[in-house]
């Protein structure tokens, strides 16, 4: 049998493209249900193109639950592919009889394992998987009015939502496909059978949700994750993947969706009687060097009876979480993304007004600002927290042209935190607007939410912005 040199030298190129590029990543990532390879890189502060070649992923290609990507450092490709295109030797003849011809080179080059396979023979790879169990201290912050603009973005380690569903491999996409309707068709049946949000086909044919389908009509079926009409994700591999690896995702777990310009924005589906209607919409905004992912987890036990829970991140990096750089514009982005995305995605279960906003020190500045500046979409709002420096003059005048707007606030600062006199302040400001307001200064709180210790003051105080009740200003010590 005669040895085909030219196969051999072409497959242990890519073996060992493979291996260098294994070797230069900082992280490795676990793909969640719903993630993107364009939500991932926006994570980690790098780009598309640097995340699908050093992972080998074919443009078009899906991701699957439970699969492993590298994550190298901001311009780590560039330098390893100058370093291979230097080292490269230069073409010379092939002394191996019958030296098959360039295409069949191609191909073997084509069939070098994925780099996920290598990742599961690199001795010490799992120490590179991402460290979740650091606290980040949160100190606290005061902003400037906002005006100014978030800085580039920065690389950032964030936790995968689940790092131990086992591997599923979605159906491969092919281009312009269609799918003619057949009786009983709907865009919820057609969208899952090719595991596509029901959006991507309602805008790949330019239908309404309220459009009657016709025995016989043609579908246009998109099928690269890279198209802008499918630039939410593939909602419904998601849920399969989470049933077939016992993960009830979107209903009882904890979610992902990406808005352009923002950090990952996590939420929960609401619990309870009624969960399946339109609910309201409470978004929790961290503080400066917070993490929205974790964050959510704690809200979602005091929170999700109430109804939808939303916790967008900060635009930068900051230590090992995100932050608001100080500009509230772009936490108002982030929410009204979110919100908006929501209802894409799941129609008239979200409510678009009378919502909450919660805040947390530098995501009260957030807040605070956002509400009297949207208090038709959100006219509750729970600042804990709150300094007189987060509103300037402009704040002010926004808070009178919101008033009559803005049904209930609770500002919540502990007696121990430096800022409790100007949450005074912030409450008798809001009083001459005529805002009803409850204030609470637990003297054992500091500058901290402390949902693990005190969950029901955090619960009760949402009960009372839900439902109402005689408002008064009070200082409990």
């Amino acid at each position: 049998m005669r040895v085909r040199w030219r196969q051999f030298i072409a497959i242990g190129f890519g073996l060992a493209l493979s291996v260098s590029l294994s070797s230069a990543a900082q992280k490795v990532h676990v793909v969640s249900a719903g993630q993107t390879p364009g939500g991932i890189a926006h994570r980690y502060g790098i780009s598309v193109a640097d995340l699908r070649a050093m992972n080998q992923l074919a443009l078009g290609a899906r991701l699957h639950v439970g699969q492993k990507l590298l994550i190298p450092e901001p311009g780590e490709v560039a330098r390893i592919q100058q370093k291979k295109k230097a080292s490269k030797p230069a073409p010379g003849p092939v002394s191996a009889p019958d030296a098959p011809s360039a295409s069949v080179v191609d191909t073997a080059a084509s069939s070098a394992p994925p780099v996920d396979m290598a990742i599961a023979e690199l001795p010490g790879a799992e120490s590179h998987l991402e460290q979740t169990d650091d606290t980040t201290s949160k100190e606290p912050e005061v902003g400037p009015e906002g005006n100014s603009q978030p800085s580039t973005r920065e690389p950032v380690t964030s936790r995968p939502l689940s790092t131990t569903a086992p591997e599923h491999h979605s159906k491969s996409s092919v281009e312009r496909q269609t799918h003619v309707v057949a009786q009983g068709n709907t865009i919820g049946k057609i969208a899952h059978r090719y595991h596509l949000h029901e959006q991507s086909i309602l805008r790949a044919n330019g239908l309404r949700r309220t459009d009657q389908l016709k025995l016989g009509q043609t579908l246009l079926i998109p099928s690269s994750d890279d198209d802008p009409v499918i630039a939410t994700g593939p909602l419904n591999e998601a849920i399969s993947n989470n049933k077939k690896s016992g993960i009830e995702g979107d209903k009882n777990g904890i979610s992902e969706l990406s808005v352009a310009g923002s950090g990952p924005v996590y939420y929960y589906e609401p619990t309870g009687p009624g969960r399946n209607a339109m609910r309201p919409v409470l978004v929790y905004l961290h503080g400066r060097g917070g993490d929205a992912e974790q964050d959510c987890r704690k809200w979602a036990n005091v929170a999700r009876h109430f109804g939808w829970l939303v916790c967008p991140s900060g635009p930068v990096a900051h230590n090992s979480g995100r932050s608001w750089n100080n500009s509230w514009p772009s936490g108002q982005h982030a929410v009204m993304g979110a919100i908006h995305a929501l209802r894409d995605r799941f129609g008239r279960r979200i409510q678009l007004f009378g919502n909450t906003l919660i805040g947390f020190s530098e995501g009260a500045f957030v807040a605070m600002n956002v509400g009297v500046r949207e208090p038709k979409t959100f006219n509750r709002w729970l600042i804990l927290g709150a300094d007189t420096s987060y509103w300037g003059g402009s704040g002010l005048e926004a808070l009178q042209d919101a008033r009559g707007r803005v049904r209930r606030v609770v500002l919540i600062t502990g007696g121990r935190d430096q800022v409790v006199d100007d949450t005074r302040k912030v409450a008798e400001w809001l009083s001459r607007a005529r805002v009803p307001i409850k204030v609470q200064t637990p003297e054992d709180l500091a500058h901290e939410v402390a949902l693990d210790r005190m969950p029901g003051l955090y619960e009760n105080a949402l009960r009372w912005l839900d439902r109402g009740g005689q408002p008064r200003a009070s200082a409990q010590r």
